[in-house]
Formats: C-alpha cells, structure tokens, sequence
C-alpha cells in the first residue's frame, strides 16, 4: 500500500498542571483564545483502498462504505447548494437508513452537520467561520462529557437509551470527487496513546461553555490512513464515542485483542502529489446517534 508523508497540526505536549485546554470564540479584550498551542508534526498516512473493506468501527475507529444512492446527481446537487431544510428533508433520512443498515442499530437520530468548501485564496490553517476549511487539526469531535450534553440535548429520553448501547457517528461524503485536494485522514485508534488523548473545553465570550471536544498528541507510532481518489459514492463512517461497557478501561491497553475502540482522531491533509490544478475540495458531515437495544456489553461489534 502506497504511504505518503505530509503535515498534521497536534496539541502541543501537555500535562494535569496546566489545567483542562480550551479553544474560546468571539474572545473579548483581555481573554485568551486559547491556551495552548498548535504544532505542525509530521506524518505517514497510508492508501486504505487495497484493502477498504477490511476496516470496522469496533476494530479501527472508521470504515468505509459504498453508498451510490446517496450520490446521485440531484441529491449531489443539493448537498452543494445547502440548503438547509432540504439537506435535512431528503438527505437526513437516506443517511438513517444507511446508518441502520451498517450498525443494525435500532434507532439513528441525526443532530446536525457541517459543508465545507476550502478556499484557496485563504492561508492554510485559516478558518474563520469554522465551516469553510477542511479541519487541519487532529481532533474528534466530542468527548463523554460533551457526547452525554449532546445526547442530552437531542434524545428526550436520554436516560433511557443509555441503559443500551449508543455509539455517535459521523458520515463524511466528499461533494466532488475525486477527491485530490485535502483529503480526509483517520487515525487507528489502537495505534494512538492514551496519555495523548486532552479533552478541550469548547468556550464562547468570556465563559460560556458550548461544550467539549478531544485533541491529540503527536506520537510517530501513531498509523494514519486515508481513501485514495474518494468518490462520490463513497463514504467514511467514524466514530465519536461509543457507551459500549468496559470502553474507558479498555483505553488503557490500546494492544488488547478485545478493545473495542471509543473514539477515531481525524484531520484533513496536504496530499503531496495533488495536482496544481485540483478542484477545492467539498464535503458534508453528518453527525448522529445509533441507537441499540442490545445491552453495552460487545454482543454486537460494528
């Protein structure tokens, strides 16, 4: 499998006595955006497609699935326009079903998601918006803390589905394809330390809390894979958190056989061998709950 080198931005080393890191929108005069620093690392990401298939959720943190359904020309069209009511009318519900039909979850409830289009004319890391740029940062998108205020924000009967299994799911589709300009990274988790793994306070203003997202470390063990020349009809599912019993003790023994991954580090990268003249890239990321009836005791692998 074909492996190339590029440039990832990671948290800078960390320890307990600097406190929990934060990132802080519309910061007033006097407040920090940040306390900690990002700093670019480089990395070794591999070509996924020789062997596509053989990735799981349970078992990597990502997979990659065939979805030509999702990706006919009207539908593409759609998701390039936005528009919002109508992304959530006709692509929501395809994107449930596919969900269901992967997982065998039971129930799948879609909370929000996210186009991108990058903009060449911005500097590499810029991202004002937050929904322009690829994120050139390793992250994933929530911790507990954060996975358990969204659920409880969106699944009136939170408290209930917990007594089962619930995994967060992200699906990433790329919009044109394909795709040569930026493409979308995923970490093996049983690769990733777990004393690199920061829980970031999202912040707004002064101190409103929005939330709680994780950052990485950057380690050289760590294995990065991406989908070369991804379709249209090709979608990446990664997983945020997942319940499933024993996931927080099994974060300790990365090597274990049983490990059942709780979360995928992801980031966008600079491919070195994208043409000059390579369309921006443009993608949507759907963000859910899979809900299951079967208790979180690994009955059921994903």
């Amino acid at each position: 499998m074909a492996t190339y080198t590029s440039v990832m931005r990671f948290i800078e080393p960390w320890s307990q006595n600097k406190g929990i890191p934060f990132i802080r929108t519309n910061a007033p005069p006097g407040y920090d955006y940040m306390n900690f620093e990002w700093v670019d690392c480089p990395v070794q990401i591999t070509d996924a497609r020789p062997t596509k298939d053989s990735f799981t959720l349970d078992q990597h943190g990502f997979a990659y699935r065939d979805d030509p359904e999702g990706a006919t020309p009207e539908i593409l069209q759609l998701l390039r326009d936005n528009d919002v009511e109508k992304v959530r009318k006709v692509y929501y519900s395809h994107i449930e079903q596919l969900v269901k039909r992967e997982t065998g979850a039971s129930r799948v409830i879609i909370f929000d998601h996210t186009s991108r289009k990058r903009r060449p004319e911005l500097g590499t890391y810029e991202n004002p918006t937050g929904k322009e740029q690829p994120a050139t940062m390793v992250h994933c998108d929530q911790s507990t803390k954060g996975a358990l205020r969204r659920l409880e924000q969106n699944v009136p009967d939170h408290n209930e589905v917990l007594k089962n299994r619930v995994i967060m799911i992200n699906i990433w589709r790329p919009l044109r394809g394909p795709v040569e300009d930026w493409p979308l990274a995923t970490m093996d988790y049983r690769t990733c330390d777990p004393n690199l793994i920061y829980p970031t306070d999202l912040l707004d203003k002064a101190d409103d809390y929005r939330g709680q997202t994780v950052t990485f470390g950057h380690a050289d063990e760590q294995r990065w894979y991406y989908l070369d020349h991804q379709r249209t009809d090709e979608v990446t599912m990664i997983k945020i958190w997942d319940n499933q019993e024993g996931v927080e003790a099994k974060q300790k023994a990365a090597s274990s056989a049983d490990l059942v991954v709780p979360v995928c580090p992801h980031a966008a990268f600079k491919h070195p061998e994208t043409p000059a003249d390579a369309p921006p890239r443009e993608s949507i990321e759907v963000r859910c709950f899979a809900l299951f009836d079967e208790a979180a005791d690994g009955s059921r692998p994903v």
